[in-house]
């Protein structure tokens, strides 16, 4: 029997007509005709707001009467953007839930359990019920990956806007079968992709309930987008400031680009330190960071002898510009200055204790393409924490272009002219200078010990080479100096020391303070050559590994002469009487520039120097042991064995240069030796001061010893490195049975794993068959002598060092550093150190033993972020009363 639905057109009006394409045909029998109705505006209530799809791999069974669905084995349903998979799912279209779950096997374990996905959520189950009207849902024995860490919850109420009620659950960054520690956590609320906020909680490890308990919890998930938040301070003791609250403060997050942390630590003697810090950092642009330090350190009982009250600070700034953001240009910062007493009393890393320089610089370059000029400014900082002496360069710019050769055409071809080999090039700079104390660094003293100079020189030269190693090189350069000071010394016969009080007739420095300029044009000529001598031996015994040796000897001289001529300078040189006879070869040479930045553009008299060296270097070739491919390895003998002096043309007296001596070469390409000297030609007189006569003619010693100091450094653990698996290798010309040690192939060694004779050359065994120490382990070790003489006295120093770690285990590193003081006769301040990797924790432990610094600290932590604050600590040092 069929029913049938008259398409009468007197039953629509027109305009609906074109709104009916198809009609609805049902017939008595199962199967049914697609429903296709287009534009009707009359929807059910109970309609659902996006398409379901399903599918199935075994069965799809259909229930008209009860409205009803089933999918078994690996069905899938969608709608909109939600997943269901599971091994089966039932859907019910009446009261529009979906009920999915697994599938036990005979060994009972559940394959097929339902997997949600929403979005970038997706989460597992054992049971799954989803209402498509409501969006809700509920979940049993659920698991889900919040950021970097995973919660276990046994019911779950998943809502319509996304969030989550959970029940009885469980916290963990632990990613393991069977978490090694979580946050057992009865109630909690989960905001996808935001935060977890829980009630009373508490920890487990390893199973066991600890007595740590927490009245609420909150974990944030990382997002793109930080967010601003309290810091929570750490509570701590210490002997001489008692309790504290440490790292406490306020976290601003103020745009994408960078960040600002406000903390503070508090003491309950009174001490108190402040710290803003901000990093920043734009993708193709710059990054970097910013800290500044203002500490109030008290120490002793106010009103007792021992009471102090010193404010210390600490600025630390560094800018990284990427190549990429300004081609030609570059800027870049790395500050890092203090006041003398802030590392002592506030920092807990042993490097700043032990290190007494600190280093600045802020810098900008830039060059322009196409020219040969090219700008750098920069301002500079160095200080000294243990004589509190700072240096500044504020600023300190330079100007530079590059050689040009004005008289070469660009397009010239053939061997060039002499004169258009003819140079030139230019280079300016300015400096501002301040040496003062940091405690007047932020003073109006600092200004007045400040020296500022420019210097500008344009020199002009060519090169003339009349056969080969040997050039000529004539020039001419102008200098410029310019100053805010210059001296006149005055002799005064009646001059009263301000220190001594005292009349005592002298030479007095009279400074004088305005705008000052000096030039000077300085004519020079320098000569060089350095030819190269080749030497070379070869060994004729074929059974010889080392096939030859080379010899290269480089000798070279040079030459260099600056006339003084009248008339090519400023007046820039006086003469002041030192004595009251006022006598003229008493008189003293003075330049009114002297002790100025750039000092005098001209020398007081000419000049002329020889200087000579000699350079050795020893090579040879040999074959490696055991060798296959018939071609010898070069090595260095003797890398270098060098002797240079100088001759002084024009010098009063003691015209020869102190003969400086150097060797450095490398032993089995693992040990580095170097060692120089340096000698005088000239004796000394009774009081130890240099005097013009040879050494010769008072000793009858060629040359007397100045300084002499030697060093050695290798690795002792490449040095020792052999093969591991314990193989002799096979000689050359041999065969494979030659490796067999002293035995028979085969031969056993009774100490083998599981009492089991060893087999002799099996892999991770050495030559007698039993197993190889195969530990990773490293050691560096340097030693080095320095021996000096000061007039009669002489003094010797030694240091000795090394520096290693020791993998104890897959996942256990132990890493030293030591070394001993000869002089002091005791070990140097000893740092040892122990890392070890406990899966989803991180334990460090750090050791200094001995020195001024006696120190411990043992941290355990989780190692996810988000848990960051989940740690325990113990340390003890020179501020700690523990």
């Amino acid at each position: 029997m069929f029913l049938v639905l008259v398409h009468s057109l007197s039953l629509f009006s027109q305009k609906d007509k074109s709104r009916v394409d198809t009609l609805l045909i049902q017939s008595d029998s199962v199967k049914y005709d697609t429903i296709l109705i287009k534009n009707v505006r009359r929807t059910s209530s109970n309609a659902l707001t996006a398409k379901v799809t399903y599918s199935a791999v075994k069965k799809i069974k259909r229930d008209i009467i009860n409205k009803k669905m089933v999918l078994i084995q690996s069905a899938v349903v969608n709608y909109g953007d939600i997943e269901i998979k599971a091994d089966s799912i039932i859907v019910n279209m009446r009261t529009n839930l979906l009920f999915a779950a697994g599938r036990k096997d005979s060994t009972g374990k559940i394959s097929g359990k339902p997997v949600f996905k929403e979005g970038d959520q997706e989460f597992n189950a054992d049971e799954l019920t989803y209402n498509f009207k409501t969006h809700k849902a509920i979940i049993k024995n659920i698991i889900t990956k919040q950021d970097q860490g995973l919660l276990h919850s046994q019911f779950t109420k998943l809502l319509e806007d996304g969030t989550s009620n959970i029940s009885r659950s469980t916290y963990s960054t632990c990613d393991a079968d069977t978490p090694h520690f979580y946050i057992k956590l009865p109630r909690a609320r989960v905001y996808p992709g935001k935060k977890i906020i829980s009630g009373p909680g508490n920890l487990v490890v390893e199973g066991i309930p600890l007595p740590l308990f927490i009245p609420f919890g909150y974990f944030p998930s990382q997002s793109k987008k930080a967010a601003s938040g309290i810091l929570i301070p750490r509570i701590g003791e210490e002997r001489l400031r008692g309790f504290s609250l440490t790292e406490g403060g306020y976290y601003f997050a103020v745009s994408d680009y960078f960040d600002l942390a406000i903390k503070g630590n508090v003491y309950a003697n009174g001490t108190w330190m402040a710290t803003a810090q901000t990093d920043y950092n734009r993708l193709y642009k710059y990054t970097g960071n910013l800290s500044f330090n203002y500490a109030n350190n008290i120490s002793g009982h106010k009103g007792l002898p021992d009471y102090s009250n010193i404010s210390n600070y600490r600025l630390g700034w560094n800018y990284n510009q990427d190549p990429k953001a300004s081609p030609g240009s570059r800027f870049s910062a790395s500050v890092n200055m203090s006041s003398s007493g802030y590392d002592k009393s506030n920092s807990y890393n042993v490097a700043d204790h032990v290190t007494t320089q600190r280093q600045s610089s802020v810098s900008y370059s830039k060059s322009w393409e196409g020219t040969p000029f090219n700008l750098s400014a920069s301002m500079n900082h160095s200080q000294n924490v243990k004589n509190k002496t700072v240096a500044l360069d504020l600023p300190k710019v330079s100007l530079n272009m590059g050689r040009i050769y004005p008289l070469k055409r660009k397009n010239s071809t053939g061997p060039a002219k002499w004169y258009q080999e003819l140079q030139l090039s230019y280079s300016a700079q300015l400096d501002n200078q301040i040496n003062t104390y940091d405690t007047l660094l932020f003073t109006n003293a600092v200004w007045k010990n400040m020296r500022n100079g420019f210097k500008q020189d344009i020199p002009l030269s060519f090169q003339i080479r009349p056969f080969k190693n040997f050039s000529i090189s004539p020039a001419i350069t102008y200098t410029g100096v310019a100053y805010t000071q210059k001296i006149i010394k005055n002799w005064k016969q009646n001059y009263i020391n301000p220190e001594t009080n005292i009349r005592t007739p002298s030479v007095v420095n009279d400074t004088i303070r305005g705008a000052f300029y000096g030039q000077a044009f300085n004519p020079s000529i320098s000569a060089s050559f350095s030819p190269q001598i080749f030497g070379m031996f070869l060994f004729t015994n074929p059974n010889s590994r080392l096939q030859s040796i080379r010899h290269v000897i480089k000798p070279s001289i040079g030459f260099n002469f600056i006339p003084a001529l009248a008339g090519m300078s400023s007046k820039m040189y006086r003469n002041v009487q030192t004595d009251s006879a006022d006598t003229e070869s008493r008189r003293l040479k003075y330049s009114i520039y002297d002790g100025n930045i750039f000092g005098t553009p001209s020398l007081s008299q000419k000049s002329g120097n020889i200087s000579l060296g000699l350079v050795n270097i020893i090579e040879g070739k040999v074959f490696a042991r055991n060798d296959t491919t018939g071609k010898p390895k070069k090595i260095k003998i003797i890398d270098n064995l060098g002797i240079t002096t100088a001759y002084n043309i024009f010098a009063d007296s003691m015209r020869w240069a102190p003969v400086a001596m150097q060797i450095r070469t490398t032993v089995f390409e693992k040990i580095n030796l170097s060692a120089s000297s340096n000698f005088s030609l000239y004796a000394l007189d009774s009081k130890g001061a240099a005097i013009g006569k040879f050494e010769y003619t008072k000793t009858g010693k060629l040359m007397r010893l100045n300084n002499f100091n030697t060093g050695i450094d290798f690795s002792l653990s490449d040095l020792l490195k052999g093969n591991k698996d314990g193989k002799k290798p096979v000689p050359k010309n041999g065969s494979p049975g030659d490796a067999v040690n002293d035995g028979i192939a085969g031969q056993s060694s009774p100490n083998s794993p599981n009492g089991k004779p060893g087999q002799v050359g099996a892999p991770g065994t050495d030559k007698y068959g039993y197993k190889s120490f195969d530990v990773p382990w490293s050691m560096n070790l340097s030693y080095s002598v320095n021996y000096y003489i000061s007039g009669f006295k002489s003094n010797v120093s030694q240091t000795l060092s090394c520096n290693g770690n020791v993998t104890i285990t897959k996942k256990m590193t132990m890493t030293y550093t030591s070394g001993y003081d000869f002089k002091g006769k005791q070990v140097t301040m000893t740092q040892i150190g122990i890392t070890r990797d406990l899966h989803c924790w991180d334990m460090v432990f750090n050791w200094v033993p001995n020195g001024t610094m006696q120190m411990w600290n043992f941290t355990l932590k989780v190692k996810a972020s988000v848990l960051g604050d989940l740690k325990y600590e113990r340390r003890k040092d020179f501020h700690d009363s523990y």
